[in-house]
């Protein structure tokens, strides 16, 4: 049972990032007005950055700012692009790409939040699953080894292995009969 969990939360973790993912690229663009105040000189003046819907929404999920979404975009289709994964998330690229210790830690504690959330979410959903099995399925297994040829390997090797015990056939001894 504990394979069968750990292969469920690993396919739901990849199931949600692609959900998220897809999600993120099928959101319309839509142009939105976002202005803030830099923070440099006592007199500074108001500038106004453009971000369309799907970076607000980029921004929202993963809980940055605008220029921190921009500047993740920049880093993605940089080199970036070519030594990760399509679907390195922003707080990934900005955290790899950190200007300082703290800048690091900062992308690293929203990444970590971020993959708690998600794994929290994974668990719960998981846990359902299994009471749905159990409950509308109450006497037949998950996974049915009866129909595999058996392994032919000692129990100690099998269970090393993770292979069910009901799929080894201990190998004779020589001399034996």
């Amino acid at each position: 049972m504990k394979v069968n969990s750990l292969i469920g939360i690993v396919l739901g973790l990849f199931l949600s990032t692609q959900a998220l993912a897809q999600s993120v690229r099928s959101t319309p663009v839509v142009p939105v007005q976002r202005q803030f105040q830099p923070t440099t000189g006592a007199g500074a003046t108001t500038q106004t950055s453009s971000i369309d819907t799907t970076d607000a929404f980029t921004a929202q999920v993963w809980g940055l700012n605008a220029d921190e979404v921009q500047r993740a975009k920049a880093l993605l289709r940089g080199p970036r692009a070519s030594f990760s994964i399509p679907n390195l998330s922003p707080i990934e690229a900005l955290g790899i790409h950190a200007r300082s210790d703290a800048e690091r830690r900062k992308y690293a504690e929203l990444f970590a939040r971020a993959q708690h959330a998600d794994t929290e979410r994974v668990l719960a959903w998981m846990y359902a699953y299994q009471e749905a099995m159990q409950r509308l399925y109450p006497n037949e297994r998950v996974i049915d080894f009866g129909g595999l040829p058996k392994a032919n390997v000692d129990i100690g090797t099998a269970d090393a292995a993770n292979v069910p015990r009901a799929a080894v056939q201990q190998p004779r001894r020589a001399g034996s009969q």
